[in-house]
């Protein structure tokens, strides 16, 4: 038997990253090229461009502007080193926040043309490690001091310099607030977040919510509404708290807190919550809360916070669930930076729990027991109640017109709104109108005619026509035309014991 010896002809090379057509949909549903783009068109990556890690500039993505992140950063371009006087060579078309190494990073996908000059080129030096960092442009308007909270242009402290001795001591720096516009990303040489990193991975990931311990999250029903409930019993609500869900027992021994799932806190966060004036207690049921100053992180970053990672959380408090045999005594200290609270509550009939949960609803709703089915053996009901009307309720609509002053030096502004000759007016804390257009969510009070005069004729003002305006008990909703379009929300909330609303656009 014979055979012919001769060349032989191997390619070698790894095909190229299969690109789903999901990922393809997404490019023409974000970016709406002019004609439909297939996979056979383009190239497509990813670029871990920022984490919640502290940059070499001093500054940080704290974990909960994330998500907002996400979102400007679709259909933003991709440079080559920041560089303005050159077209982009790419396009961002999809964002996620994701976890790699045990921190929280914003996961950027972006495409370029096959047919495009030097596409092949810079398919092989992203692939082949030349081209590996990344970097972002953006603007934002306030850097928190993440030693005292304020703009750290103003304050007393320098990003990167120790304060604090020993234990206390810490590294200041700080947090990009109020990001505004992401302006570009862009291959660097190296970029000022450590372990940026352009990858090929391109599984397609939403946003990671990671609640490790909130066993009560993973199963307790949610209802679109409270006629689902047995109508023969009474029901316990209480605000919806993102918190790890601990048991508590205090003894003239000491203070032990364990997570749901058995895993117990240091010692040394359980001290923290010793107090001489805490009753005894033996396993009662709370929610451990992250905060940062008056505003609630996630469930996640609070546990990130116990176990001494990286989070935005700097207090914490226990609120413990009402029960009959736990009182804390009414001047009970809770303005530490750990304390323990009594959670609000309410006991009422279905037909009741619709006003009693628009009373207590935190923006993740409430938390619904039936009487004498408590946690933790029973994970209850979660119900998020329509902001302006229900069932129980007929809204009035009237029509008129609104005026919205904004100031760019103080960062208020006041929304006019004039119904059948009624004029309501609402000041509104820290106010920009691009963002509200992203759907951030501002803290408004009700003013009154006497505070009309701060806002002058030198403030930026639009106005327009209200076409339909809804009123139920303390709630607003107004379908607006002419400089706002939409419909746009004053949602009731209490924020440290006062009546206050917030006030945003309704997303599509």
């Amino acid at each position: 038997m014979s055979f012919d010896i001769g060349r032989i002809t191997a390619h070698l090379a790894e095909p190229d990253v299969k690109i789903t057509t999901e990922l393809i949909r997404l490019i023409n549903v974000n970016i709406d090229p002019p004609s439909p783009l297939e996979e056979k068109d383009v190239f497509v990556r990813a670029m871990y461009v920022v984490s919640d890690e502290v940059n070499s500039f001093g500054g940080c993505f704290p974990a909960d502007e994330h998500e907002s992140l996400c979102r400007l950063l679709i259909d933003s371009p991709v440079m080559v080193g920041h560089r303005k006087d050159s077209l982009p060579i790419g396009r961002n078309f999809h964002a996620a926040v994701v976890e790699r190494q045990g921190r929280l990073w914003v996961k950027s996908y972006f495409y370029w043309l096959r047919n495009a000059q030097g596409a092949e080129t810079l398919k092989e030096n992203i692939d082949g490690g030349i081209y590996k960092e990344c970097s972002i442009g953006f603007t934002f308007l306030f850097p928190e001091c993440s030693i005292c909270g304020k703009d750290i242009r103003i304050c007393e402290h320098q990003p990167l310099e120790h304060y604090g001795k020993d234990e206390n001591e810490k590294v200041c720096h700080f947090n990009y607030r109020q990001i505004e516009r992401v302006l570009e990303t862009s291959l660097v040489y190296r970029g000022a977040t450590p372990e940026t990193s352009i990858s090929k991975e391109l599984q397609r990931t939403t946003t990671v919510v990671k609640i490790k311990a909130d066993a009560q999250a993973k199963v307790e029903q949610v209802i679109s509404s409270p006629v689902e409930l047995d109508a023969d019993c009474r029901y316990l609500v209480t605000p919806h708290y993102d918190g790890l869900p601990v048991l508590m027992t205090c003894s003239p021994e000491g203070t032990t807190i364990s997570i749901s799932d058995g895993t117990e806190l240091s010692q040394t966060v359980s001290d923290r919550f010793t107090n001489r004036r805490l009753p005894e207690m033996n396993n009662a049921f709370g929610y451990l809360v992250g905060m940062r100053g008056r505003k609630r992180c996630s469930a996640d970053q609070a546990q990130r916070f116990v176990e001494g990672k990286s989070s935005p959380v700097t207090r914490l408090e226990i609120r413990l669930f009402p029960q009959d045999d736990i009182q804390l005594p009414v001047d009970f200290p809770n303005k530490q930076r750990y304390a323990v609270r009594m959670l609000r509550s309410n006991t009422t009939d279905v037909a009741g729990i619709a006003p009693v949960a628009r009373a207590l609803s935190t923006r993740a709703g409430v938390r619904i027991w039936p009487e004498g089915k408590y946690p933790p053996e029973f994970p209850g009901y979660r119900y998020n109640p329509p902001i302006i009307s229900d069932n129980h309720e007929e809204p009035h609509c009237e029509s008129g017109y609104y005026t919205l002053k904004m100031s760019a030096e103080t960062g208020r502004g006041q929304l006019s709104l004039t119904v059948k000759d009624s004029v309501t007016r609402f000041d509104i804390r820290q106010f920009n109108l691009a963002r509200l257009a992203r759907g951030a969510r501002f803290i408004t009070d009700r003013s009154s005619e006497s505070t009309t005069d701060i806002y002058n004729d030198e403030l930026m003002a639009v106005s327009g026509p209200v076409l339909e305006s809804i009123t139920t008990e303390k709630a607003y909703s107004c379908k607006l035309d002419g400089s706002l379009k939409g419909v746009f929300f004053l949602q009731p909330i209490k924020l440290n014991d006062k009546e206050r609303f917030l006030f945003y656009q309704q997303m599509a």
